[in-house]
């Protein structure tokens, strides 16, 4: 017996939104580092409209699939995840290039 998950008319809605959850995760990230780079705010709230559009896409992907339990928790985690990795990424690159201009080669020097 063929266990069908995903109702095939949701099958598009399911693998769009699959696909939306790593477009706007790799959105919220290059905004969030060039709202830090540039150090402007319309920046940072356009990332933050990115991770909420994010949070939605996520919440329409879990219900799509009847996700529950254990599966519901791993999609929380997801989205914590991808609001939590680009600071620590930021301050991991913050960290490693403090003495940067120290150690550089200057040509003819």
């Amino acid at each position: 017996m063929l266990i069908e998950p995903v109702a095939l008319a949701d099958f598009f809605l399911s693998f769009f939104s699959a696909a939306m959850i790593i477009l706007l995760g790799a959105l919220y990230a290059g905004l969030f580092a060039w709202a830090k780079i540039t150090s402007q705010y319309r920046f940072q709230l356009s990332a933050w409209f990115a991770y909420a559009a994010l949070v939605l896409t996520v919440g329409v992907f879990s219900q799509i699939n009847h996700f529950n339990g254990y599966w519901l928790s791993l999609s929380f985690l997801m989205v914590a995840g991808y609001g939590w990795m680009p600071y620590a990424i930021w301050r991991l690159c913050v960290a490693t290039h403090v003495n940067e201009s120290e150690h550089s080669q200057h040509p003819g020097g």
